[in-house]
């Protein structure tokens, strides 16, 4: 008499195949590194943009300096 376990397996096997893999999951996965990659491109182009357009210190535009005034006004008198 055969294993039970063995059986079930060898029907398993002749269904499904020795190497089971969940439908779409190399399909999936690819989309994931794709989209993760894109991501990552994006990021750098933006800050690649934001750097490139940044003024350098000796052409940045200079602002007069100007004293600050500060006026403290007293707290009102309670009744």
């Amino acid at each position: 008499m055969e294993d039970p376990f063995a059986q079930v397996r060898r029907k398993l096997d002749q269904v499904v195949g020795k190497r089971y893999d969940e439908r779409g999951v190399r399909e999936r996965m690819v989309k994931w590194i794709v989209a993760a990659l894109c991501a990552v491109g994006a990021a750098c182009l933006i800050v690649w943009v934001i750097e490139s357009h940044r003024l350098p210190p000796e052409n940045a535009r200079q602002l007069p300096k100007r004293p600050v005034i500060i006026q403290i006004l007293p707290a009102p008198a309670k009744p």
